[in-house]
């Protein structure tokens, strides 16, 4: 899950939809993903559950929950790996056996993209991401800003006996996850393992093979992807990095190095790592850039790219942005207008500017950890970011990967002209009921086996692509009734409720189509 503090967008309309709709769609879903209002109601049970509606299967007491979990693990007690069809990472053995390195890595095979296993055997990906109780982005705010209690909780877990279920996380926020205390009722108070070998179970049964984005479950063996993280130290313009800073690569050695990637350099299973999260450079940034004085390193570059691109005619440049300055340096203490730079120029600026940042960042991880995969940035394609940033460093990459929350797989034909291979890392489908809300029109689903529908589509169309390799679902737990901490979100996007009950209607029809995706990209 993104971090506590990250803002979603409306997503899986046309691309390149004018700012304001996509602003007026922001406000939209922050007013209709609360349940709320002003006035704190009283919105769910002990257990988390929307007070206001009934439905079958409903928690009622915690004696439910032990049942549960006693006829799930008879049902999933002969559900193991498949050994005869996978390899130990889950490469599917019928399509041969290629080099096998140790490691997992991409490869073009008869004209489609693959990951290939450590063992040698071609890998789609099929992830789930916040493969983990403690991801707090599954919890709730318990207190206001203020310090004063939420009055929207029916009754809070007990602090003492379901202390681990309290925390303070991400700025200062006091959270209480309704999660990790049903996971205590269900399983006992020592609940991890039992809780590891049940969700281990259903990947393998719903036919998923990886962990994905975010906080993961180090115990739960599977493949998995790692966030390369990003140091508290740099030079930022609006929500972007500035990749000219001369101290760029050795502030992402200490983060880096902090981190503990080198720990990671032998891991078989990891797959690769992506840098940062939705978060690239557009007009937008560019505009800043060109406001900004010679002290920020990212003007003096586009001075430098200016000097270059017009054959260093400083009166030409002049001319162009309506400045008088006597020197190229000069022109990078001069506040410049957006609007006078040619729309040529802010696209190679960017382009330049992405290169920068992609080797940079490249360089480093391959510094600290040779063996695996750079997966990019997971951009939202249209938000943040512009065609340019996003394939700008195209040739530092080994897969680009983005966020891509739509019912429309159309993103992926202005890519595959560069034949790169490529990943989608968060995607899902809700069906805005029982108190929870949707993410937006386009993944909203008309009901619980419709959401199965919706990903059996998009799925498949997206494996028709030669250049994709896979996806990870967002995410294994849906959100609180109440609202993730620091947001407006309370979306159902999960396999599985917050009363850890699995969303069998949807989870049924994944099973089949993950275990046939690899053929769908095969054979397209």
């Amino acid at each position: 899950m993104s971090p506590i503090s990250r803002r979603r967008l409306l997503l899986g309309i046309p691309a390149l939809a004018a700012a304001g709709v996509l602003a007026e769609g922001r406000a939209a879903m922050a007013a209709t993903a609360a349940p709320a209002s002003a006035a704190d109601t009283k919105l769910v049970d002990r257990y988390g559950q929307y007070l206001h509606q009934d439905w079958p299967g409903k928690v009622t007491s915690d004696e439910q929950l032990r049942r549960e979990y006693t006829e799930e693990a008879a049902r999933l007690a002969d559900v193991t790996f498949d050994s005869a069809t996978y390899d130990d990472y889950g490469g599917l053995r019928r399509l041969g056996r290629r080099e096998a390195t140790g490691y997992f890595r991409l490869e073009k095979v008869e004209g489609r993209w693959w990951f290939v296993t450590p063992d040698g055997h071609l890998f789609f990906l099929k992830g789930v991401d916040a493969f983990s109780a403690e991801e707090w982005g599954y919890g709730t705010l318990y207190l206001n800003a203020d310090g004063s209690p939420r009055e929207v909780f029916e009754e809070l877990p007990d602090r003492d006996r379901f202390a681990a279920a309290y925390a303070v996380v991400e700025q200062g926020l006091h959270t209480v996850s309704f999660l990790k205390a049903n996971l205590m009722r269900k399983y006992g108070d020592d609940y991890k393992d039992r809780w590891r070998d049940i969700s281990r179970r259903r990947m393998i049964d719903w036919g998923f093979n990886a962990q994905g984005k975010w906080h993961r479950d180090p115990a739960v063996v599977m493949p998995y992807i790692e966030r390369a993280p990003t140091p508290t130290d740099v030079i930022k313009v609006g929500w972007g990095i500035d990749p000219f800073d001369p101290d760029f690569s050795a502030k992402l050695d200490r983060a880096f190095g902090d981190f503990g990637m080198r720990r990671l350099r032998d891991d078989s299973w990891l797959i690769g790592y992506f840098f940062e999260n939705e978060r690239g450079w557009n007009r937008e940034i560019v505009a800043q850039v060109v406001r900004r004085g010679a002290e920020l390193p990212a003007k003096k570059a586009f001075v430098r790219y200016l000097e270059q691109a017009y054959g260093e005619d400083l009166a030409r440049v002049n001319e162009i942005l309506g400045t008088g300055a006597r020197s190229f340096p000069a022109l990078a203490d001069e506040v410049i207008d957006i609007s006078r730079v040619p729309d040529g120029d802010v696209r190679a600026f960017i382009t330049r500017a992405s290169a920068t940042y992609f080797r940079k960042v490249r360089q480093a991880i391959k510094r600290h950890d040779p063996h695996h995969l750079f997966l990019g940035s997971s951009l939202v394609p249209t938000w943040r970011t512009s065609p340019e940033w996003n394939v700008g460093g195209i040739e530092h990459l080994d897969a680009i990967s983005f966020d891509w929350y739509s019912d429309s797989a159309d993103y992926l034909r202005q890519y595959e002209s560069y034949d790169k291979p490529i990943i989608n890392i968060e995607f899902s489908f809700c069906y805005p009921d029982r108190g929870l809300t949707s993410h937006n029109p386009s993944i909203t689903a008309t009901g619980i086996a419709n959401r199965g529908e919706k990903f059996k589509a998009f799925v498949e169309a997206q494996a028709k692509s030669p250049v994709f390799v896979g996806y990870a679902w967002f995410v294994y737990y849906d959100q609180a009734v109440t609202r993730k901490p620091g947001a407006t979100e309370a979306f159902n996007m999960g396999l599985a409720n917050q009363q850890d009950q699995p969303y069998h209607e949807m989870t049924d029809i994944m099973r089949a189509t993950n275990r046939n995706i690899e053929a769908v990209h095969l054979n397209a």
